[in-house]
């Protein structure tokens, strides 16, 4: 249901925003992620999960789709849209606890975290160097799974609105190329998210491009009331191919 407003919401905003649009950017990426850290639902540092030494989590490969739309009327922001796909799974032997239940065994975990989001952004400078603030909203349909044979097993969605500050920084060069980078940001209670892009982009004279990138997903959160904590980074380098027009 979620999923199904957020897409109405946005295309009503899309309507108005395409019909003017001087720019419009389609972009899909590969992501060759490693993804490490650490997860535990107790004060004690000893009740610390590792994703990669107690879970046997895997380095997949991953997708995320990226649409930029901007315009040339004044005070109306631009807008971003996306969708990444994070998911990854691993089987490993493990004894402890979590959400105080009892693990252990061959423990089969799953993490996922797949999410989409909408950027509203105004170009604050727009020449050879630009730059873009705005805010960013993740909706993340995430969940965390561990099945074992001893008989424990966990079962937490993640399903959250994430609100984060947006700025983009664009250098445009010779040749088609531009090199650019951007970060979403929150900071609260002690929790932090943070997803960053740098990228190198070529665009060719007939609308189609390829840009190399590097993209860190990080979610530093602390619930003391709930003992829940996690300290997960997601890194590793992309290519991608877009559509300019």
């Amino acid at each position: 249901m979620k999923l199904k407003l957020i897409t109405l919401l946005t295309a009503l905003f899309l309507i108005p925003n395409l019909a003017s649009a001087e720019l419009v950017i389609i972009n899909g990426n590969s992501w060759d992620k490693e993804i490490t850290g650490k997860i535990r639902d107790a004060s004690a540092v000893v009740d610390e999960i590792d994703l990669k030494t107690d879970l046997a989590l895997q380095d997949n490969k991953e997708t995320f789709v990226l649409a930029y739309i901007e315009h040339p009327i004044p005070l109306l922001p631009n807008i971003r849209i996306g969708s990444t796909s994070l998911n990854t799974s691993g089987s490993a032997t493990y004894t402890g606890t979590y959400n105080g239940v009892s693990i252990s065994g061959t423990v089969t975990s799953t993490l996922n975290l797949d999410h989409t989001e909408v950027a509203l952004y105004w170009n604050i400078l727009d020449n050879v160097v630009g730059l873009d603030l705005g805010l960013n909203v993740k909706f993340f349909d995430g969940r965390v799974k561990l099945d074992s044979t001893g008989g424990g097993n966990v079962n937490e969605a993640f399903d959250e609105t994430v609100p984060m500050l947006y700025a983009g920084l664009q250098f445009e060069l010779p040749y088609g190329l531009q090199l650019a980078g951007d970060i979403s940001y929150l900071s609260f209670d002690g929790s932090s998210f943070t997803d960053t892009l740098v990228r190198l982009r070529w665009t060719s004279d007939f609308l189609l491009g390829v840009e190399l990138g590097y993209r860190s997903f990080v979610i530093d959160y602390e619930d003391t009331g709930a003992n829940e904590y996690v300290d997960i980074d997601i890194s590793g380098p992309y290519l991608g191919v877009h559509l300019a027009f």
